[in-house]
């Protein structure tokens, strides 16, 4: 249960982080450039990969749970203060779904950096120093770009008060579920998979945080 509740707390670190970085970086660019759409061009073409992951993930969730959905786009995109590295349009459709879609650049934006710091370990890879740094880009890219935005969480709320409003509703019926049991939930190969996980998570948030500690001793 404890290598669960670590998985979660380092994505929930790395998340902050992820914030943190991105002000950093855009701060940088913006001192350099004087402009604000070239420091948003250049924040977009650094988080390029991480963008098409994202949008990507957004659409293809989409058309496997049969929503509609416009063009993907991969331009930056100010509003206000923020700023939106990419965009892709999603029909209306039920909270279920629309958060589903939300997440889905999240769970494989997780599922890309896990399996790809796994494939590194496999001896049959050939490793040199060309690969690491462009595995280690892309997971600065994709681990920095993969969290929902309030846009993508638009149906948590509202699923969430539907889950809540059945759970009082069985409630009050007097019907009752029994509680998974924990022990047969996590086996010896899920811990093993969570341990393995965490060691893994260790490295976009080891890139994040010398970057950020970096931008702060240089002042950039």
């Amino acid at each position: 249960m404890h290598f669960l509740i670590l998985f979660f707390l380092e994505l929930v670190l790395l998340y902050f982080l992820a914030k943190r970085l991105t002000a950093s970086v855009y701060g940088f660019f913006l001192r350099l450039t004087k402009n604000r759409i070239r420091a948003s061009y250049l924040l977009a073409v650094l988080f390029l990969p991480g963008t098409i992951v994202h949008e990507v993930s957004h659409a293809l969730a989409a058309l496997f749970l049969l929503v509609p959905f416009g063009q993907v786009e991969f331009l930056p995109q100010t509003q206000g203060d923020a700023i939106r590295m990419g965009s892709v349009g999603i029909g209306k459709t039920d909270p279920v779904r629309r958060f589903l879609i939300g997440i889905a650049p999240f769970i494989f934006g997780t599922s890309l950096i896990l399996g790809g710091l796994y494939f590194l370990t496999l001896k049959s890879v050939p490793i040199n120093l060309y690969f690491i740094l462009l595995t280690a880009y892309l997971i600065f890219a994709i681990g920095n770009t993969m969290f929902a935005s309030k846009k993508d969480l638009e149906g948590a709320l509202q699923l969430f008060l539907f889950i809540l409003l059945i759970y009082l509703l069985f409630f009050v019926l007097g019907i009752r579920f029994p509680f998974f049991n924990l022990k047969t939930l996590f086996t010896i190969e899920l811990v093993e998979v969570l341990k393995i996980s965490n060691i893994f998570l260790l490295i976009p948030l080891g890139l994040d945080t010398l970057i950020i500690i970096t931008f702060k001793i240089l002042k950039l």
